[in-house]
């Protein structure tokens, strides 16, 4: 019987995927001399994962570069682009110019003084982000975040990436492999072993048999351990977030050198909304949808129009589209015992503001800096882990539901019923009736790090329409008009030094 005094040295990741591959990442390059970690990836051969396209966020950039990956090497082997943020459209009123950006980089001015307060009073004819950041004029043409002679992950404008999510679990597994030391184990798992105290001891199929002190159900949706094992129930937040499919195709281009967007384009439908990533050799395309409101018919037929508009891209047949299905939700308690889920074992929501990979992100770096020594000290950091959760899928349900919730589209009985306040948290609507008398400000955030910041809410806001009445005092009008006036110039000077997009991922890939 293990000791409670024993040190935990032997981690055990069950499932590979991007989820699998990123936290052995980050928890092997965590390791140190003084803190050996030896960690094996336990990876079913018979299941495989969806790998459609992927967002990501900034962090990814600092993820990435601490784990030891080249980013030439990131876009060369995972057909990856630069997304400097999202577009949305058709989200506020369903009108062909209904449309606004998200984008990475902060607001000039945010910090400093009451800019959305001072646009909501007269300054509406031009959107907030153009007047406050020099994304949407990069993105509109085309232009990469950074020059050829930028640092690796260095950036002039903030940028994640797009990239084909197969491919980055292929590139991860390599590295963490060949340069972090991780075994890999092929095993389809069928029995999990605990001691008497309920601690997982061992994962088998019956012959081979993995041994561990410390586990990651890395499983995705089957949530093998956390949920099948452990019997933690997922929390279902259906009634808030009513999306709970998508069908995704990879769609090729007509031509070998097309334009690559710097953001990721989010479209509204009747009854969901459409994703757009483009990757240097295709795109991946997806129709978000609730199947409590529209079949399966109408969302393949919805994702089909879609497809035949874009002039850029080969005719896409039925047989190419798959489908995702899901329940919105996440468990309250993903850390159990001596083994956590990360990941979508832990929870997933829906794919909108790429929320996916960077939580993956947070949780792994969140176990690697407070993984406890000994087992005995599981507990409190369970405990510590699941409340730190708890507060971040809150936090994203909020921030998600934002988008709807603004929305005056009244063309569906689906748009109607997830604008509904009554939906919302208690926390969203506390904030938006503040928010109709002022605009929001970093005291409305109580957590440190917080997911989505004060800059992304106000992106949102104002996109959406919702202006705070009589926000602004007069005098700030100078001072906001400086901003605009700075956001201005740097759009100028950007536009005017930075590459065509697709020119430089080419120029990095080739080296």
């Amino acid at each position: 019987m293990q000791q409670t005094n024993t040190p935990l040295h032997s981690v055990v990741i069950m499932g590979g995927g991007a989820a699998g591959w990123l936290t052995a990442g980050i928890m092997a390059a965590a390791s140190t001399a003084r803190r050996p970690l030896h960690i094996t990836v336990v990876e079913s051969p018979d299941v495989g994962i969806l790998g459609v396209g992927e967002g990501t966020w900034p962090t990814m950039r600092d993820t990435l570069r601490k784990m030891g990956i080249d980013e030439a090497t990131l876009l060369r082997e995972c057909d990856a682009s630069f997304k400097q943020g999202t577009c949305f459209r058709q989200w506020y009123n369903g009108q062909s110019d209904d449309v606004y950006f998200h984008p990475f980089d902060l607001p000039a001015g945010m910090f400093e003084t009451d800019i959305l307060g001072w646009w909501a009073n007269g300054q509406q004819h031009v959107p907030y982000a153009q007047l406050f950041s020099a994304t949407p004029q990069l993105c509109k043409a085309n232009k990469a975040p950074k020059q050829a002679q930028t640092p690796p992950y260095a950036a002039v404008a903030n940028y994640g990436y797009h990239l084909d999510a197969n491919k980055f679990a292929a590139l991860l597994k390599r590295h963490c492999m060949h340069h972090l030391g991780v075994k890999h184990v092929e095993l389809h798992v069928s029995k999990v072993e605990a001691d008497d105290h309920g601690y997982l001891t061992a994962l088998g199929d019956g012959q081979v048999q993995v041994t561990g002190d410390f586990f990651v159900d890395c499983s995705g949706f089957a949530a093998s351990l956390i949920g099948q094992h452990f019997g933690v129930k997922l929390q279902d937040q259906s009634a808030i977030l009513h999306n709970n499919s998508a069908l995704a195709v990879q769609a090729t281009y007509r031509q070998d050198t097309p334009p690559i967007a710097c953001t990721t384009h989010s479209t509204a439908h009747p009854n969901g909304w459409i994703w757009d990533i483009a990757l240097p050799h295709r795109k991946g395309v997806g129709c978000v949808y609730s199947s409590a409101f529209c079949d399966e018919d109408y969302a393949r037929k919805t994702l089909l129009d879609y497809l035949n508009r874009d002039t850029a891209i080969e005719p896409v047949s039925e047989h190419q589209v798959r489908k995702l299905s899901f329940t919105p939700g996440y468990r309250e308690t993903p850390w159990v015992k001596n083994c956590v889920a990360i990941g979508a074992a832990a929870g997933f929501l829906e794919p909108l503001e790429a929320s996916a990979l960077v939580m993956t992100e947070l949780a792994a770096n969140h176990v690697a800096a407070q993984l406890p020594y000994t087992r005995e000290h599981c507990a409190p950091a369970a405990r510590q882990f699941n409340t730190a959760m708890q507060n971040k899928w809150s936090r994203i349900i909020d921030f998600l539901k934002l988008h709807y919730v603004l929305s005056t589209r009244d063309d569906s009985l689906y748009w109607r019923s997830m604008k509904n306040p009554s939906g919302a948290s208690v926390q969203l609507n506390d904030w938006l009736a503040m928010w109709h008398h002022r605009s929001p400000n970093i005291h409305d955030f109580q957590f440190q790090d917080e997911l989505f910041p004060l800059a992304s809410y106000l992106y949102i806001l104002s996109g959406m329409g919702y202006a705070p009445v009589g926000a602004s005092p007069h005098q700030i009008g100078t001072k906001a008009e400086q901003f605009v006036r700075q956001n201005y110039q740097r759009s100028r000077q950007l536009l005017a030094a930075l590459p065509d997009n697709r020119i430089l991922i080419e120029q990095i890939r080739q080296g």
